[in-house]
């Protein structure tokens, strides 16, 4: 798991790559060998809060699945690692499929200060299919903004490459 708390620690996204989807095979399948490998990587999100009763992380807001391509967390973890090695001076990410979560994050003006962590998450294909609506992707967005310390941000790109690696 991969968690990017605010500098308070009561805030954090989490972001699990928990598994690789298995390729597809049967009757059908038009492919060299009968399987298609799809290499995407089966992720959740959420924005959590830490209840200070219990010392657990509750959801706030969360997806129960996002589909991430391998190449997408491996540059996830690198525009992370390029921000924190002063080589950007922001960092900008989505996921490509669905558009279903986005990250930004900025340095601070002055020095030493928390970096400023944007978290989206787009509800809308989620909505849709619970609902059986039609998706409209961009209209029901969960927006998120804090602080997180440098520290914790390289936690967070770390995690984010080991379980991608792992995968």
């Amino acid at each position: 798991m991969a968690g990017l708390p605010n500098d308070l620690g009561s805030l954090r996204l989490r972001l699990d790559l928990v598994d690789r989807e298995a390729p597809l095979v049967g009757p059908g399948v038009a492919a060299e060998g009968g399987s298609i490998p799809s290499g995407r990587l089966l992720a959740r999100t959420a924005v959590e809060y830490l209840d200070p009763r219990d010392g657990e992380w509750w959801p706030l807001v969360s997806l129960p699945v996002l589909h991430l391509r391998a190449d997408e967390a491996r540059s996830l973890a690198l525009g992370l690692e390029d921000l924190l090695r002063g080589a950007a001076l922001g960092f900008s990410w989505q996921s490509e499929e669905d558009g279903a979560l986005g990250l930004q994050l900025g340095t601070p003006e002055a020095p030493g200060e928390p970096l400023v962590v944007e978290v989206g998450l787009d509800l809308s294909r989620f909505l849709a299919e619970v609902g059986g609506g039609p998706p409209r992707p961009g209209t029901e967005l969960a927006l998120f903004r804090f602080r997180a310390t440098r520290a914790a941000t390289v936690a967070f790109a770390d995690a984010v490459r080991r379980e991608a690696e792992g995968l």
